[in-house]
């Protein structure tokens, strides 16, 4: 009666799958969740006990937090200028906020119509037909609530089109909403916005705007104090300089990060982060120089953090050095994301040397490890990573390890991760570590077929190929998990082999469940 409950539960799950409702499939993301181990709670739900095996994954708790932690820097940092307007990003794309207007405040008024249909345009990015309706309301209700914060979006909704005569006529609706709504709720965003447009007018060849950026970008630098209402408007100036002419735009940044105050922590990092956009020695210098002098650990953070971006020899020995010596977790970590940018000989044996230094904390050995893995797959960096395991007895090193060496996606590197599920020396966690990366990872499904075989007897690792093969597309995987469930001796596997085969889309699987039913 058990069994027959259970190839029930599976056969419910059928049609819910069939119809899009759930996809298990992407089931293996669930590994950089990092506290999977909880899902060893699950087992009282029945027929999902074999979702306890998952528990084992608690092991990569420890990469959960490699990612946002050594990225957060720059994420804070995109964000931060994002309202800035036109920005960056590392692989070279240029990038806008996206904008959505709020919603509706005022059902009485009578374009509120008209204010929701130009929002919705807005949010499809159907920014013509936002441009026009905006432009409506104003021209039909220029009395409205709404009619000082629509020539705003109108403007945005230009902008956003980029044409000549677009920018033009955004530049308009600016100067109209700073003449008959100085009130309106978007009017100290209308400066940077206006000056976003500059920036591009500028540099499509238009001298005026040019000049007018300049004279914006300037006032930044020379500016006493702790910083005005008008400073974002003057970064996205700067930023815009910086585009057009970074001779320029350089000198001024270089006033910017020399202010010291603790009031302008904020504006030295967005100055960072331009300065961050330009490649060469006197940009690399400016980052340098923040690196190590900086007052704020936080500045000097993000400038070693785009140090990798720089790709210059002086840049990676400054991060040697500061990876070497500093004892500060949070700093070090972005060193290290840093040095996994920038491929040379130098950067390679300081990665190798944090991953190897005992006297580092583990989570920025993880961290070099991580990182290594990302960037480094010949042989001899496998070779590496190989004697590294066999030399610490650290499960979470361990298992930083053995994610890394999957990233390599090489057939020496599966090999490598079955004969580690094979070894009973190493603990039962590592073991089915190293299988969940390997089927994550594309190993050979006849290997890992053999393998369920011969460990026969050793539930916990069967039980973790069951999960390998069921998160397999391969029609040979959904053969060994009807295989399983129809002859295996072991009741308990066989019910987790029907429970996985019950969240497959394999056309034959209905069939053999009723036909298990049937019996």
């Amino acid at each position: 009666m058990r069994k027959l409950s259970t190839i029930v539960a599976a056969l419910a799950l059928i049609p819910a799958l069939g119809a899009g409702a759930q996809d298990m499939s992407g089931l293996g993301a669930l590994g950089s969740l990092g506290s999977l181990g909880s899902l060893g709670s699950l087992a009282s739900l029945g027929s999902l006990g074999s979702l306890a095996s998952l528990g084992s994954l608690g092991s990569l708790g420890s990469l959960g937090s490699l990612g946002p932690m050594t990225l957060v820097g720059v994420d804070g940092a995109i964000q931060a200028v994002g309202r800035m307007g036109l920005i960056r990003v590392p692989d070279g794309s240029e990038r806008y906020e996206r904008v959505i207007p709020p919603a509706p405040w005022s059902a009485q008024d009578p374009a509120d119509s008209l204010y929701r249909l130009a929002r919705r345009a807005i949010a499809d990015e159907n920014y013509r037909r936002a441009a026009q309706l905006f432009g409506d309301l104003v021209r039909r209700y220029p009395e409205s609530d709404y009619a000082g914060d629509a020539l705003y979006y109108r403007a945005y909704s230009l902008f956003q089109l980029g044409g000549e005569r677009d920018l033009r006529d955004a530049i308009a609706a600016l100067e109209r909403q700073r003449r008959d709504y100085p009130d309106a709720s978007t009017s100290e965003d209308a400066k940077t916005l206006r000056t976003r447009i500059e920036s591009l007018q500028a540099r499509n060849g238009n001298a005026d705007a040019g000049q007018k950026i300049a004279e914006k970008a300037k006032e930044l630098g020379l500016q006493k104090g702790c910083p005005s209402d008008d400073d974002d408007m003057r970064l996205a100036a700067l930023q815009g300089l910086m585009q057009m002419d970074a001779e320029q735009a350089l000198p001024i940044l270089r006033q910017v990060l020399e202010k010291r105050g603790s009031c302008t922590e904020s504006l030295r990092k967005h100055a960072v982060f331009i300065v961050s956009q330009k490649r060469g020695d006197e940009a690399t210098s400016l980052l340098l120089d923040v690196a190590r002098a900086d007052p704020s650990e936080e500045v000097r953070g993000e400038a070693i953090q785009w140090l990798g971006q720089s790709h210059s020899p002086r840049a990676v020995a400054a991060l040697d050095s500061i990876a070497a010596n500093t004892t500060d977790d949070e700093i070090l970590g972005k060193a290290i994301f840093a040095l996994s940018q920038s491929r040379d000989e130098r950067s390679d044996a300081a990665l190798r040397r944090i991953a190897t230094d005992e006297r580092k904390s583990a989570h920025a050995r993880n961290q070099a490890i991580f990182w290594f893995g990302q960037t480094h797959r010949d042989t001899d960096d496998m070779r590496f990573l190989r004697d590294l395991f066999s030399r610490t007895n650290d499960d979470e090193i361990r298992g930083s390890i053995i994610q890394a060496m999957a990233q390599a996606h090489t057939s020496e590197a599966m090999r490598w991760l079955v004969d580690l599920a094979r070894d009973r020396s190493l603990s039962i966690d590592a073991r089915k570590n190293a299988l969940f990366w390997a089927g994550q990872s594309g190993a050979d499904l006849r290997q890992l077929i053999g393998l369920y075989d011969e460990m026969k007897g050793q539930t916990e690792i069967q039980n973790q190929l069951i999960f390998v093969f069921s998160q397999r597309r391969d029609r040979d995987a959904i053969d060994k998990l009807m295989d399983i469930a129809t002859n295996d001796s072991d009741r308990d596997l066989r019910k987790q082999a029907i429970f996985w085969l019950g969240q497959s889309h394999d056309a034959r699987v209905q069939k053999f469940l009723l036909d298990l039913i049937n019996r």
